[in-house]
């Protein structure tokens, strides 16, 4: 890893865990995600509201099943690192030619996103409204089913 917080490819390919059965999930949302880029209930905001003390809130996201179900797989598999410093990087941009995030850009991407939903409600729903997030699970699902495909003995 550099000094500047942003491991090269291999080692934040190297800090997912493959062994986790968390894999089955995010490759299943991979695939939902793509057949269906966007479902009703994946983020909803709701409205601000003053209480009885007239005190308002601001509105907030709420995300559905599948978008939780989500964050929760890059959490597991660990595509969300504590070793990408997020925070002190550039956005990463996404590629305008209609290609996939690269597997370790994808781990930047999804660090960011869902640490980022801790400092600005709405990071996910961006994400999701985006494609982003989309590409993110497609990226490494592809990665690992290549990695699976390619650990096959011949």
């Amino acid at each position: 890893m550099g000094d500047d917080g942003d491991p090269d490819d291999t080692s934040l390919l190297a800090g997912l865990d493959v062994t986790t059965g968390a894999w089955h999930d995010l490759l299943r949302l991979a695939d939902d995600f793509a057949a269906r880029p966007h479902a009703e209930d994946d983020c909803r905001w709701e409205p601000p509201a003053t209480g009885s003390d007239d005190v308002t809130s601001p509105g907030y996201p709420t995300y559905g099943e599948r978008v939780q179900r989500a964050c929760k797989a890059l959490y597991n598999v660990g595509a969300v690192t504590p070793a990408y410093h997020w925070m002190g990087r550039p956005a990463q941009v996404m590629p305008s030619d209609g290609h996939e995030l690269q597997p370790a850009d994808a781990i930047r991407v999804a660090t960011t996103i869902i640490r980022g939903e801790r400092f600005c409600d709405g990071a996910i729903g961006q994400a999701l409204e985006e494609g982003t997030l989309q590409n993110v699970l497609t990226s490494l699902a592809a990665w690992y089913r290549n990695r699976a495909t390619d650990d096959t003995p011949e």
